[in-house]
């Protein structure tokens, strides 16, 4: 009965590896997603779900937080902001989730310079964020 038991339990961790790969198949992805999986329990099936919807809702979010801003409505875009955070730090929190944060405390301070300079940075984070989770959804 022992023999058996270990057998299964080396079948079935065998069977958790090989699913596996397709998150970690790029090096630059698997840090990203590694720390993500590790917040996430390790459930890549609900990594896929929150990268589905990143990649619906982070669109209008950059473009309302880029809109705020070239209005001159810091309050607006800090909402939006807050919002892109959320999103964001599931996956990158130290990354993307780090410079939203930064952008998000230039916005309260009303520092103009900052905030510009900022959101550039964000939203090529953001961006590279996006490619990545797109490349996790094509597998």
């Amino acid at each position: 009965m022992k023999v058996q038991s270990n057998m299964v339990r080396k079948n079935t961790s065998t069977s958790s590896r090989r699913n596996k790969p397709a998150v970690n198949s790029n090096p630059c992805e698997a840090s990203v997603f590694a720390e993500a999986l590790g917040r996430l329990g390790g459930d890549e099936e609900l990594l896929r779900e929150l990268a589905a919807i990143l990649l619906d809702d982070v669109p209008p979010l950059v473009e309302g937080i880029q809109n705020s801003i070239a209005a001159g409505d810091f309050d607006e875009a800090h909402r939006d902001a807050h919002a892109l955070k959320g999103l964001v730090v599931t996956f990158d929190e130290r990354g993307c989730g780090l410079l939203i944060s930064e952008l998000m405390a230039a916005l309260k301070d009303n520092d103009e310079h900052e905030v510009h300079r900022l959101c550039h940075t964000c939203v090529e984070s953001v961006q590279t964020l996006q490619s990545h989770c797109e490349r996790l959804l094509s597998r």
